[in-house]
C-alpha cells in the first residue's frame, strides 16, 4: 500500500506541474482557472463487484490570478482534455462513439443538458464565449462522453472540454458513472479498502488543479453474507412428501445499500444519489442513454445434486422487516406464492440456478433475505434404484449474480460480478432421501452338528390404524448377514449374505406388507450335518428395505427332541438417519422409527 500511495504522490505533482505549464506557443496571459477537488459521497462498493460505479468526481473552479477573466463574447472558448486515473481496474462500458463516463460542466439540469456529439473530436464541439456565464444555459455543450485512455491504463479522457473563469461564483466539472472492478483493489486489514483518484489536464490554456491530497471515489467492502441450512432428518424414500420444507437460503448485507434496485425513475439530475444500479441518464445525440443499468440487484442460489424422482420449490418473493423485496427471475418469473423450479425425472442428478431481484431497497438498514426451498415427491421403496433415488444429498450454494468466471468484458450485463462459487465445491449440505430400513440383529444362530436355526422375518406396515396413526404400507427385500468366530460365516449363504431375492417362493424377492418371509440355516448350508464339529456359531443382521421388520429366531436341536429356544431380534438404531442413533431408547434423536429402537 506505501509503494501505491508513493506512486500516486508523484502522479499529482507531475499533474500539477503539466496543469499550470503554459505551452511556448500560448499568449502569456490568457484565461485561466485553478480547481480543487471534491469527492463529497464516497459509496461503499461491492468487493464481489465487476461493475461497482464509483463516487462522482467534482472540479471547483475559479479564475486564476493571473487570468485576464472570460472568454470575450463571441470568441471560442479554449478547451482542454481532462483524465481521470483511478485505483482499480476500469469497467465502464462502451456506448455508441464514446464511454458511459460523463464530464458535465456546470451541472447541467434536464432540458439544460447539451451533449457532444464526437466524443473522439474535441474540435467538434466548441463553444462561443459569452462573457463567462453559466453552462446551463441552452446551445452550449456541457456534456461530454469520455473515451479510454490517458495517463496509466485505468484513465478515461474526455476532449475539448471548455475551460473558461466563470464572471461570477464558480464553475464546476463532474466526472460520473465512472465504474471499476472492485476485485482488483486489493483486500484491507480492517475491511474497507479505499480507491484513489488522480485527475489530470493537458490544454493549451492554463488549468491548475489543486490535488495535495488523494481523493478518494469509494470503499471497497464484501457486499454479501450467503447461508443455507438443510433438512433435518433426511427424507424418506418410502414415504410420499407434499410441498415440504427441505432447507433456507439467507442473503445478507455486509453494508447497507449492498442491495438495490434497477433505477429510481428517471435518474438525470446531477449530483442526485439514487441508490440503485444506475447512474446519471442522459440521451445522446446519436441514439441510446447514459448510466441504465440491466437489472435491479440479483441474488443466485446453485441447487446441485438433485436426485431423480424429486420436485423442487422455492419461495417466489420475500420482504424483509426494512421493505426491501427480492421476487424471482430464473427460472422463471414471479413475485408471490411457491414456485416449482425443479421437476426431475430425467434418472440423473440435475442442477439448478435459482435467481430473485431486487425489486425494492432501503439503503438506511441492513438486509436480510430468506427465501424458503421446499419438495416432494411420491416414494417408492423396496431398493437403492426406487424413487426418489436414495443416498443422494442436495447442496446449496449462493452468491450475487450474474457471475462471470471470464471477468469482466464490455457489452456484458449491469450489474455483474466476479465468480464467488464453484460447482466443485457442493457448499452446505441441503437435504437427503434416506432409503427406508429395519436392522434386526439375531444375537444368536447356530447350524452346528446335531443343531438347526430357524429365521422368520415379518413386514408389519399393515395395519388398519386410522391414517396418521397406522404404519405405511412398504414393499422391500431383506438380506441376512452371518457371522461366526473370525468373520463372515461363509459356510451359510453366499459369503455370509443370504438375501430375499434368492429365494424362489417370494415375488421377485420382496416381502409385501402383512407378509412373513422364513427360512432355516441348514437348508443354506450344503454341509449341513456331514460330520461332527461342523457348522457355524455366532449370530445375524438383516436389513430390511422397509420399515416395520420384526424378527423371529428359533434354536433347537435336530428333531427339536431335548432342546429348543426362541426369541425376537433386536432392531438396531438406523444411524445414517439418526445424528444420535443411541439415545433413541429415551426419546432423543430419533428419526422415523420413534419407540422402536433398541427395542423388540
Amino acid at each position: 500500500m506505501a509503494d501505491f500511495r508513493r506512486w500516486f504522490l508523484a502522479f499529482a505533482a507531475l499533474v500539477l506541474v503539466v496543469g499550470s505549464a503554459v505551452p511556448a506557443n500560448a499568449q502569456a496571459v490568457g484565461p485561466q482557472i485553478q480547481c480543487s477537488i471534491n469527492t463529497a459521497v464516497q459509496p461503499t462498493l461491492r468487493h464481489e463487484g465487476l461493475t461497482e460505479l464509483v463516487g462522482d468526481i467534482v472540479l471547483v473552479c475559479q479564475g486564476s490570478p493571473t487570468s485576464t477573466g472570460p472568454t470575450p463574447v463571441g470568441q471560442e472558448i479554449p478547451q482542454a482534455n481532462i483524465s481521470v486515473s483511478l485505483g482499480g481496474t476500469l469497467s465502464t462500458s462502451t456506448i455508441g462513439a464514446g464511454l458511459d463516463a460523463l464530464l458535465l460542466v456546470d451541472d447541467p439540469g434536464p432540458g439544460q443538458q447539451d451533449v457532444c456529439p464526437s466524443p473522439t473530436n474535441g474540435l467538434a464541439c466548441q463553444v462561443a464565449g459569452d462573457g463567462g456565464m453559466t453552462f446551463k444555459n441552452p446551445g452550449k455543450f456541457n456534456v461530454f462522453q469520455g473515451i479510454s485512455g490517458g495517463p496509466g491504463t485505468n484513465s478515461i479522457t474526455f476532449l475539448g472540454v471548455p475551460v473558461d473563469p466563470p464572471a461570477t461564483g464558480s464553475r464546476t466539472y463532474r466526472i460520473t458513472n465512472v465504474r471499476i472492478q472492485a476485485n482488483s483493489v486489493p483486500a484491507f486489514a480492517f475491511g474497507l479498502t479505499p480507491v484513489y483518484a488522480f485527475v489530470s489536464s493537458s490544454s493549451s490554456t492554463s488549468i491548475t488543479i489543486t490535488q495535495t491530497t488523494q481523493p478518494i471515489v469509494g470503499y471497497v467492502s464484501n457486499g454479501l453474507v450467503f447461508t443455507a441450512t438443510g433438512a433435518l432428518p433426511p427424507f424418506l424414500q418410502c414415504q410420499s412428501y407434499g410441498v415440504t420444507g427441505a432447507g433456507t437460503a439467507t442473503f445478507a448485507e455486509n453494508f447497507p445499500s449492498a442491495f438495490k434496485i434497477q433505477t429510481n425513475g428517471l435518474q438525470d439530475v446531477p449530483g442526485s444519489v439514487y441508490y440503485s444500479e444506475g447512474g446519471l441518464q442522459i440521451a445522446l445525440p446519436g441514439g441510446g442513454t447514459t448510466g441504465l443499468a440491466s437489472t435491479g440487484t440479483e441474488l443466485g442460489l446453485y441447487i446441485s445434486n438433485i436426485p431423480s424422482g424429486v420436485q423442487i420449490y422455492v419461495d417466489a418473493a420475500y420482504t424483509d422487516a426494512f421493505g426491501t423485496t427480492a421476487s424471482l427471475v430464473i427460472p422463471s418469473v414471479a413475485t408471490s406464492g411457491v414456485v416449482q423450479i425443479i421437476d426431475n425425472e430425467s434418472g440423473a442428478p440435475v442442477n439448478q440456478w435459482v435467481v430473485w431481484e431486487v425489486t425494492a431497497a432501503n439503503a438506511s438498514a441492513m438486509d436480510t433475505l430468506v427465501f424458503n426451498v421446499y419438495t416432494s415427491f411420491t416414494g417408492a421403496p423396496g431398493a437403492s434404484g426406487g424413487t426418489p433415488q436414495p443416498g443422494i444429498t442436495a447442496y446449496a450454494q449462493g452468491g450475487f449474480y450474474p457471475q462471470e468466471a471470464a471477468g469482466w468484458v464490455d457489452g456484458g450485463p449491469v450489474p455483474e460480478f466476479a465468480v464467488g462459487l464453484s460447482p466443485a465445491a457442493p457448499g452446505a449440505s441441503l437435504f437427503n432421501v434416506s432409503l427406508c430400513q429395519t436392522i434386526l440383529l439375531f444375537p444368536y444362530i447356530t447350524d452346528f452338528y446335531g443343531f438347526d436355526t430357524g429365521i422368520a422375518i415379518s413386514n408389519t406396515s399393515l395395519d388398519s390404524l386410522p391414517v396418521g396413526e397406522g404404519a405405511l404400507p412398504q414393499t422391500g427385500s431383506c438380506e441376512v448377514n452371518f457371522y461366526g468366530a473370525g468373520g463372515a460365516a461363509t459356510n451359510i449363504g453366499s459369503s455370509g449374505l443370504y438375501s430375499s431375492t434368492l429365494d424362489t417362493t417370494l415375488t421377485a424377492g420382496a416381502i409385501p406388507p402383512g407378509s412373513t418371509w422364513a427360512f432355516s440355516v441348514s437348508t443354506l448350508d450344503p454341509g449341513y450335518g456331514s460330520a461332527p464339529g461342523y457348522g457355524t456359531t455366532g449370530y445375524a443382521i438383516a436389513t430390511c428395505n422397509f420399515q416395520y421388520a420384526h424378527g423371529y429366531s428359533f434354536v433347537s436341536d435336530t428333531g427339536i427332541r431335548n432342546f429348543a429356544a426362541a426369541y425376537l431380534a433386536l432392531i438396531i438404531p438406523d444411524a445414517p438417519r439418526s445424528p444420535n442413533p443411541f439415545l433413541c431408547a429415551s426419546g432423543f434423536g430419533c428419526s422415523g422409527q420413534a419407540g422402536e429402537q433398541l427395542v423388540h
